[in-house]
């Protein structure tokens, strides 16, 4: 009689038991979160106090001390006083944006257009090699990009865009990441739209352009906001092909492996977070989009 009373009493008290240990797991994950946000929020922070301070300050004074005086007109010197010299050519902080506007807008654009046409060709028409081209593309994705530099530069000169707004025709090669979200998007779009259009008249680019990509517009968004992020950050490509173009990461990186000839380091670290504004916006709007490309229909199939 003892027993089963026990063994009654053990079976009441498990989950008791499992809600608390459940409990000490989420206090342990959120403890691990918490000092991860720690570790990336704390430069941000000290690299905002110390672009408030005097360039005496920051040379001569505890540089994780608060600043003395809170001088937010460093941000506008950022406008004025950085600027690249590149084959004796001077470019200012409104030059650099613009140049960071131009290319991360086109690559997105180019990269997304001509990777849609691709995916939607490959996932819809059954046409000899479809699987060839796939398999392709997932094996290229495996190769280091550090790997491929020397190929991409001989490449490049031999076409005659290195140094020139041409260079951003390397985006439009339609395959790669977004290709494979594409594809797994269209793959699952009902080929019923299509028949329907074809009964209307329309012909192959009449539906992909009027019946195909307006259903994919969120991800078209989710996919751009990821491309301008990566476009804008990308200090490598600038650096290596276009020197007549930096941009504010490139720019902002001469600068930075330079620093001798910054006279005021607050200034520079100014323009270093003034650079970063525009993609910390753009994420918090698009967040949530970008969020849907793992969790939506982009990855099915």
């Amino acid at each position: 009689m003892d027993a089963v009373i026990k063994k009654r009493k053990f079976k009441k008290e498990t989950p008791v038991r499992k809600r608390k240990g459940f409990r000490i797991a989420k206090i342990i994950v959120f403890a691990l979160l918490a000092v991860h946000a720690f570790s990336l929020l704390f430069p941000v922070a000290w690299a905002f106090l110390y672009s408030l301070k005097s360039q005496v300050e920051a040379t001569t004074g505890n540089i994780n001390a608060l600043p003395k005086q809170w001088l937010f007109g460093n941000y506008a010197d950022a406008f004025k006083v950085l600027e690249v010299v590149e084959n004796g050519i001077k470019r200012s902080m409104p030059v650099l944006f613009l140049n960071s506007l131009w290319y991360s807008i086109g690559a997105a654009f180019l990269g997304i257009f001509v990777s849609s046409m691709s995916a939607y060709a490959v996932a819809k028409y059954d046409a000899p090699g479809r699987k060839v081209i796939l398999n392709v593309v997932i094996v290229t994705m495996m190769i280091p990009i550090i790997g491929s530099l020397p190929s991409q530069y001989r490449l490049f000169s031999s076409l005659g865009i290195i140094n020139t707004p041409f260079y951003l025709l390397v985006f439009a090669g339609g395959l790669g990441f977004n290709f494979l979200i594409l594809y797994g998007y269209f793959r699952n779009l009902p080929w019923s739209y299509a028949e329907a259009a074809f009964i209307d008249g329309a012909g192959h680019v009449g539906v992909f352009f009027r019946v195909m990509m307006p259903q994919a517009v969120p991800l078209f968004t989710a996919l751009g906001a990821l491309a301008l992020i990566g476009a804008w950050n990308d200090y490598t490509g600038p650096l290596l092909f276009l020197r007549s173009y930096p941009t504010l990461s490139s720019g902002l990186y001469i600068l930075r492996m330079m620093s001798a000839r910054v006279q005021n380091m607050p200034v520079l670290y100014a323009g270093i977070l003034l650079s970063a504004v525009p993609v910390i916006v753009l994420f918090a709007f698009f967040s949530g989009k970008i969020m849907d490309i793992s969790l939506g229909g982009g990855l099915k199939g």
